[in-house]
């Protein structure tokens, strides 16, 4: 973000930083959506441009969301992830080519419902990592850090 004030961005740093993959997760919810509520304002503004930076932002959160999908611990969850990311990809490609906003609304709505409950995980699995330094009730539907690391720190959005 061009504009963002230094102290915020050193504040969403740290936030990154020291966020489990559960919570990583639904920052990228929140930045998908953000991205959508831009490019949905940007079209009625007629910016397109504006319109097209925010659409990009957000296809490409979606395609790293898709990209850290665990097929193997997710099974048909993570398959159902997978096809509604397709289809979250292919409705805003319908907005952007149909100069409409409608089917940017959907998507913002089936992200919203998305992290909510990624949000609600994150905090489920957050207390008891609290209460013990144990990672065994944390859902594995992510691929997270490096191979045999116990705890990771990062969604490996690089696969």
């Amino acid at each position: 973000m061009a504009g963002e004030n230094p102290r915020a961005r050193r504040y969403r740093e740290m936030e990154i930083s020291t966020a489990t993959p559960q919570q990583l997760v639904v920052i990228l919810y929140d930045g998908a959506i953000r991205s959508l509520q831009e490019a949905r304002e940007y079209l009625d503004m007629g910016r397109i441009e504006a319109r097209n930076r925010a659409v990009n932002r957000a296809m490409a959160i979606i395609s790293e969301l898709q990209a850290s999908l665990n097929f193997e611990a997710g099974g048909k969850l993570a398959e159902s992830l997978e096809s509604l990311y397709v289809y979250m990809n292919r409705r805003i490609f319908a907005a952007s080519f149909g100069q409409t906003g409608e089917p940017l609304s959907e998507v913002i709505a089936l992200l919203g419902t998305l992290r909510s409950a990624w949000a609600e995980i994150a905090q489920q699995t957050q207390a008891p990592a609290e209460a013990s330094a144990s990672s065994e009730s944390r859902p594995d539907l992510l691929r997270t850090g490096a191979a045999g690391s116990c705890e990771p720190k990062a969604v490996n959005i690089s696969c």
